[in-house]
């Protein structure tokens, strides 16, 4: 075998290794621990029309889970 092949070899093997020790999934973000909901909506139907606005909405320092829930739309 010559010297590419090998490394071929080597390289797929080792990927495929890491591939199966590697920890995979979603990390938990304190799904149950979220302190407010925060909506953004472009038609008023949420606390806000821009996803700029309901970031800056949230006070500094802040070491609670926010969740911003971003309804359908096209934001620019």
């Amino acid at each position: 075998m010559g010297f590419l092949h090998k490394s071929i070899i080597f390289s797929l093997t080792l990927f495929i290794i890491i591939s199966i020790l590697k920890p995979s999934g979603a990390i938990d973000c304190g799904g149950m621990n979220i302190a407010s909901n925060i909506t953004v909506d472009q038609h008023d139907k949420g606390a806000f029309q821009t996803i700029q606005a309901a970031i800056d909405s949230i006070k500094s320092p802040n070491d609670q889970w926010v969740k911003i829930h971003i309804n359908a739309g096209t934001y620019m």
